[in-house]
């Protein structure tokens, strides 16, 4: 999963007026790969170029008013 995949995802669930989003959450199980790609890029999307990485088994973003985690498989 890219970044550019979840925007998309989320986008589509944000815009449907069908989906109630209040209280929502969503979970990803990514393989070991693809969630340590995704927390890396995260990290550094909102904490700018620092050197203080340190990847997690879990954590979430809010998109949207969607509570998001992200889990390792």
């Amino acid at each position: 999963m890219t970044y550019q995949e979840l925007i998309e995802t989320i986008s589509s669930i944000v815009e449907n007026e069908k989906i109630i989003k209040d209280g929502l959450t969503m979970v990803y199980s990514l393989n070991e790969f693809d969630h340590k790609s995704m927390n890396e890029f995260l990290y550094y999307k909102s904490n700018g170029n620092t050197n203080d990485f340190k990847p997690s088994d879990e954590f979430e973003i809010i998109l949207g008013n969607i509570l998001i985690k992200f889990i390792k498989k």
